[in-house]
């Protein structure tokens, strides 16, 4: 194992061989195999399910984090080496989505060793923090995990069929994706209006459209800029008048 030194500052843990050079998280694809890549693990819970053998087993689910990007994770046998705060190397994996989420899964060709030495990673508490992602990033991508989104409220609708819910697009210059609030929060989306300035945290899934896939940022926190919006306004009103 050697270590690549990042113009950011961190050490990257890699393989003597080239060849099989460690992934970033942050861009994983829906389809990709063969991943190789070093994170800590920030969560990871155990379940216990019946196979369709009827044989019981255990299988792990978390969160697997490096400086770019947080990510699930999905591993289909007990591992020990799966701990919290542990940084591992993960060495062919796979990304499949898992309700609508880019979901790295360690199945059994898989391995999984700890590392040690993990002088310069980022640390756990740093880790847990939201990236800050563009739009554009995030649809070339299809999908992200707990980010943060700036951008302005350029269309609010209400489809039929929908009762009182509104169809929401948010714009940030780069691209355009889907708006909507976690269920707890729903009513919030009464106070959403064109042309909103908005600051926007939560995961970007993967949903059906009429048209196809589509991205969709399902928001746990969202800020509006209100005072931004009233500048812009008033801003608009006097080029009017002037």
């Amino acid at each position: 194992m050697q270590r690549e030194y990042k113009k950011h500052g961190f050490f990257s843990f890699v393989p003597s061989d080239s060849q099989n050079r460690n992934r970033e998280l942050w861009c994983l694809k829906h389809g990709e195999s063969g991943i190789n890549s070093v994170g800590r693990v920030l969560e990871v819970s155990r379940k216990g399910i019946k196979t369709k053998e009827g044989r019981e087993k255990v299988v792990l689910s978390g969160i697997v984090a490096d400086y770019t990007a947080k990510i699930p994770f999905f591993s289909w046998e007990e591992r020990e080496e799966l701990r919290k705060d542990t940084i591992v190397q993960i060495e062919n994996a796979y990304l499949k989505r898992w309700n609508g989420l880019p979901t790295l899964h360690i199945g059994k060709n898989t391995s999984v060793s700890v590392i040690e030495n993990h002088i310069g990673f980022p640390s756990w508490t740093v880790l847990m923090k939201p990236k800050k992602r563009t739009i554009g990033e995030i649809l070339n991508c299809g999908g992200a995990f707990d980010v943060i989104l700036e951008g302005d409220i350029v269309s609010v609708s209400q489809p039929r069929g929908e009762g009182n819910r509104k169809r929401i697009v948010l714009d940030d210059g780069t691209g355009a994706l889907f708006l909507e609030f976690e269920e707890q929060k729903k009513e919030q989306e009464a106070d959403i209006s064109f042309g909103m300035p908005v600051r926007a945290r939560g995961n970007v899934v993967t949903v059906e459209s009429k048209n196809g896939l589509a991205l969709k940022l399902i928001a746990e926190k969202m800020k509006i800029s209100r005072e931004a919006f009233m500048i812009r306004e008033l801003k608009n009103f006097l080029s009017r008048y002037t």
